[in-house]
């Protein structure tokens, strides 16, 4: 047992930064056994994994960000895994790429190739056309991956997240084969439909502009549980709204698309914002069955009135429809010129 614990640390110790061996280490499971793990050495080791006699851990030296096909990998993983196994692995985040990008070039450098990545090698890939293009011909060898994007995926192949580390260079990452992968569609185009809770009950899909990195629909409940919501009903430090996303938001640019679902008849121009099934599970439970009996709105009551809590939110939610079942044409008219007059003022922000 000692000789196996020691391959794992040396393996550890020549592929991993010497600060991260401990701690990860500690996630060893403690009856390992010969031939109950194998170690991924280089790209071409992932084509040797085989699922016949399923292993209790795989540890991972290249980067997430240079597998040849992520998802396909992660799949192959996942099949040679038990129940419960453990997967490590690490990944150079955009943050992280950002950082080794700053320190070996001027800040003109910097920028013109900032703005060369993001276009041609985060948004072009992403587009109808060029995603097959890309990858037919294998023309991106190393993929740029965001936190957001690179847990997504981790837990769109089925994969829970266990722990975390973050050093100066790489985010680590331990994870156990938890589900089965996903068969939804992940959130990576640019022109995207979430789906929402409208009236009774039914599932509505809300067209929007992506302001997310991709795969944040696959991290929705792991943020809610990781962390903290402010005085606004906004989720504390969410990393998987980019600078970009925010400047969607905040000019509700990124809200546009919805128009079509106003014409389809799924919302109301004015009304409750219509919620996930996750987030609306945060709400009270009489309150959460008595606002599934209208339709959701595409301009939310707490614009006008501005709450500065989640229990404020929840009060303006139960004003308006209150209001609104006695005079529903009144009420939207009256509701209607107080967002336009706090927007205006600047007081109302979207998210």
């Amino acid at each position: 047992m000692s000789n196996i614990i020691n391959n794992i640390q040396n393996f550890l110790n020549t592929h991993y930064e010497h600060q991260t061996v401990a701690f990860l280490m500690e996630h060893i499971p403690p009856t390992i056994s010969e031939g109950d793990y194998f170690l991924v050495d280089n790209i071409s080791d992932l084509d040797n994994i085989h699922n016949d006699n399923p292993y209790n851990l795989i540890v991972s030296s290249p980067l997430l960000n240079d597998f040849k096909n992520i998802n396909r990998s992660l799949i192959k993983i996942h099949s040679s895994l038990r129940q419960g196994g453990i997967f490590i692995g690490k990944v150079e985040t955009l943050n992280h790429r950002k950082s080794r990008i700053a320190s070996s070039h001027n800040i003109f450098w910097y920028k013109v190739i900032i703005v060369y990545e993001f276009f041609f090698k985060r948004v072009l890939p992403k587009l109808f056309g060029f995603r097959y293009i890309f990858q037919r011909f294998g023309i991106m060898n190393h993929r740029i991956l965001s936190k957001c994007e690179a847990l997504g995926r981790l837990r769109y192949n089925g994969f829970e997240i266990l722990d975390l580390k973050e050093t100066d260079k790489y985010l680590y990452f331990i994870t156990f084969k938890n589900s089965k992968p996903s068969t939804e569609k992940p959130y990576d185009g640019i022109l995207i439909k979430i789906p929402k809770v409208g009236k009774d009950g039914r599932t509505i899909y809300c067209y929007k502009l992506r302001t997310m990195h991709p795969y944040a629909n696959f991290l929705h409940d792991y943020i809610l549980n990781n962390h903290q919501i402010d005085s606004e009903g906004k989720v504390v430090g969410d990393f998987r709204i980019p600078g970009w996303g925010k400047f969607l938001r905040k000019t509700w640019l990124d809200e546009m698309p919805q128009l079509f679902n106003i014409l389809k008849g799924d919302i109301f121009f004015i009304g409750l914002r219509p919620l996930s099934r996750e987030f609306l599970a945060l709400y009270p439970e009489d309150w959460r069955k008595e606002r599934m009996k209208i339709k959701p709105g595409f301009v939310p009551p707490y614009y006008a009135d501005c709450p500065k809590s989640f229990e404020k939110i929840i009060e303006s939610e139960k004003r308006y429809y209150e209001a609104w079942k006695k005079h529903p044409v009144k009420t939207n008219f009256f509701y209607f010129w107080k967002v336009v007059f706090n927007f205006i003022t600047g007081r109302t922000r979207t998210g």
